[in-house]
């Protein structure tokens, strides 16, 4: 948003250079692009201050609210825009039926105005500055009252609407053409402006082609309204635009302004046009508008919070200007949020705006005092520090994903539709991390890196039931290409299940938590090179290879390798412990079992860990056979199992009962036997 600073002198008299308006600007959370010196022919000496307003401050896009800040920091006086009222000389008897969406509607009708007048000087002269094209006198008033309140109008050709107005959710599926020819298929939590026969506007967003202002149009009927951010946000966007008007109205347009706009919008007109006014229409539901929270605020609490020092009559000063109507008691103050601020809901909003407008840089500094303790680091901290000592590259990406993406990635979840996705493509939370991983590993390789190693640690989304939405903190990561350069005395190979497998193995290990892994089904995961993870004997995730299929419809002809786990529950070692270490040999066994091949390795390893005796130490899977030799519905897994004494030399028969045990109970719990 842009604006001539001599247009801020209707609503405040400040004498402050350009310079300095910036300034105050920035420090009080208006970002400021920068100015330019400009020599008005109609105002003299006059600068164009080019703003970039926060989404929480609508009531920044506006010359007015502008002020109105400037007025507060420095302690000015606040007018209004002189309004000359514009008596009726004909009576429209169209009437007005508002809806809980849209719940204030003004509308006049004007006729016998000269059509070839052009528009104000000082008008147009500020729409230019502002970066706005001059159209025709009535567009121009719009557009001006739009940048001077920030209340959007529309102009309709009074003729061509049938009937009375109604503002009212569009049909399922309800057709309208707007004013670029775009033909849209509204949903039903869109709002329209509608006759007595169909749909004339997008509501807050753009008008209809049917009802459009033409050069031959001899009466408009002007709409000054308020519509709910809530109905109009990402309405726009869902049909891939956004316009001036869409842009206030989702962010919160002053509700007490639509009067004050029209009389504005008519006086205007008055002068530039002529012609006659009818009476103004209106219609309203108070109790439907939104509520204006009243909330309290500590000073003891906002100075300690600040490291200020601001007295009370300040504090009441500060809230006064901002039209918070504060009262105080003990120390406690009680406002109300205005009608143009929606961003002013809790305390901590109010300590922003104490510290807003103190200045920024009026704040103490206070340097903090070291503290020399252990301090635990965050799961996601140690997992990243641990991935990239492995060579990874962390990556960030969308929340958001494409229905089709969800449809093959979403493990089954109910999708997570986004109420205003920023596009077509990105409609739906995401379930996991794969999507995301998947395409920067396809654009990487595009870009011929051959050899790729990734990971995200962000936020996924389900649904635990019809309503409650349950958000999880999951890392996720992939391997694709060789396991190591080749060099001279080394050849390269390709990253392996068992690679794969190894990582998750350091990602768990620092951590307190007993880890498994067990049987897989995910439909993009290769069933015979997959497996899920399981922390305390809950599945929190996955790893595998990606499955062919999903590999062909990539386009890719390499294996792609991907793991995922939630760390949540992840609960980082306190202290490294030690232990003395054996000077006595450790005893192997190597056992080889036939089992369904059905079953996990991890099933066999479990027995043995749980029924190996005192002096166990280690297990290790050396070998998986299904083949010659081995029945087609078994497969063979050889283990090798390690026994160690603290105290002692092992000798056979202390391990032969203990195989013996392990034996019987693969049998028992398997169906597995000994392989000699």
């Amino acid at each position: 948003m842009q604006f001539s600073k001599n247009w801020l002198k209707e609503f405040i008299d400040i004498n402050l250079s350009t310079e300095e308006i910036c300034d105050q600007l920035t420090m009080a959370g208006l970002e400021v692009d920068g100015y330019e010196n400009h020599k008005s022919k109609i105002t003299g000496n006059d600068s164009i201050i080019k703003l970039d307003i926060t989404p929480n401050r609508g009531d920044g896009f506006s010359v007015l609210g502008v002020a109105r800040e400037l007025s507060v920091i420095n302690n000015l006086q606040f007018n209004l825009p002189e309004v000359v009222t514009i008596d009726n000389s004909f009576k429209d008897e169209i009437e007005v039926k508002v809806c809980e969406q849209g719940p204030i509607y003004y509308g006049r009708t004007l006729k016998d105005f000269s059509i070839n007048s052009k528009t104000l000087p000082l008008v147009a002269e500020r729409l230019q500055l502002s970066d706005q094209k001059l159209i025709d006198p009535v567009v121009d008033i719009t557009n001006y009252i739009l940048l001077e309140l920030g209340q959007p109008l529309h102009a309709f050709d009074r003729d061509k609407l049938q009937g009375n107005i109604s503002v009212r959710p569009a049909k399922n599926k309800e057709a309208l053409t707007l004013l670029d020819d775009q033909e849209l298929s509204l949903d039903s939590d869109c709002l329209v402006i509608a006759d007595s026969k169909k749909a004339v506007a997008f509501a807050g967003i753009m008008g209809g082609k049917s009802s459009a202002v033409t050069d031959t149009t001899s009466s408009i009927f002007l709409e000054s309204a308020f519509f709910n951010p809530s109905a109009i946000r990402g309405r726009a966007r869902r049909f891939g635009f956004q316009t001036d008007a869409s842009l206030r109205f989702e962010r919160g347009v002053d509700y007490a302004l639509q009067k004050l706009a029209l009389d504005r919008a008519s006086s205007l007109l008055d002068q530039t046009v002529g012609g006659t006014f009818s009476n103004i229409v209106s219609a309203s539901l108070k109790n439907k508008l939104p509520k204006q929270p009243k909330i309290k605020v500590s000073l003891e609490r906002s100075n300690k919070v600040l490291g200020t020092n601001i007295s009370k009559k300040k504090a009441m000063k500060y809230f006064k200007g901002l039209g918070l109507n504060p009262a105080e008691k003990n120390n406690i103050i009680s406002v109300t949020s205005p009608s143009w601020r929606f961003d002013i809901n809790i305390e901590a909003d109010l300590i922003e705006e104490l510290a807003r407008l103190e200045g920024y840089d009026s704040l103490p500094q206070t340097s903090l005092n070291p503290v020399y303790k252990k301090i635990l680091k965050a799961p996601e901290v140690s997992l990243s520090e641990t991935l990239v000592s492995k060579g990874f590259n962390e990556i960030i990406t969308y929340s958001f994903i494409s229905p089709e993406e969800h449809k093959l990635y979403g493990l089954g979840n109910r999708p997570l539709e986004v109420e205003n996705p920023i596009s077509q493509n990105m409609t739906v939370m995401r379930a996991n991390l794969v999507s995301g991983l998947l395409k920067t590993c396809i654009h990487n390789h595009n870009h011929g890196q051959e050899n790729q190693r990734l990971f995200e640690i962000g936020n996924t989304f389900t649904l635990k039931n019809s309503k409650k939405v349950k958000e999880n903190k999951t890392l996720g990561g992939l391997l694709q290409g060789n396991a190591a350069i080749s060099n001279w005395n080394e050849q390269s190979r390709e990253i392996s299940f068992y690679d794969l497998k190894g990582v998750v193995l350091d990602l768990l290990s620092p951590f307190e938590v007993d880890y498994s892994f067990g049987d897989s089904s995910i439909d993009f995961l290769h069933p015979g090179m997959s497996s899920s993870i399981l922390l305390n004997n809950k599945e929190v995730g996955f790893m595998g290879s990606l499955h062919p299929k999903f590999l062909e419809n990539l386009g890719f002809k390499q294996d792609i390798f991907i793991f995922s786990f939630e760390v949540a529950n992840l609960k980082d070692k306190s202290l490294t412990s030690f232990k003395e270490f054996s000077k006595f040999p450790s005893t192997t066994r190597d056992l080889a079992f036939l089992i369904s091949k059905e079953t996990s390795a991890s099933s066999i390893q479990q027995i043995i860990e749980s029924s190996a005796g005192d002096f166990f130490k280690e297990i290790k899977i050396f070998d998986v056979y299904q083949g010659k030799g081995v029945p087609e519905d078994k497969k063979s897994i050889a283990l090798s199992v390690s026994w160690q004494s603290m105290e002692q030399t092992l000798v056979d028969s202390d391990i032969d009962n203990v195989i013996e045990k392990i034996v019987n109970l693969v049998k028992e719990e398997l169906d597995g036997e000994l392989r000699e």
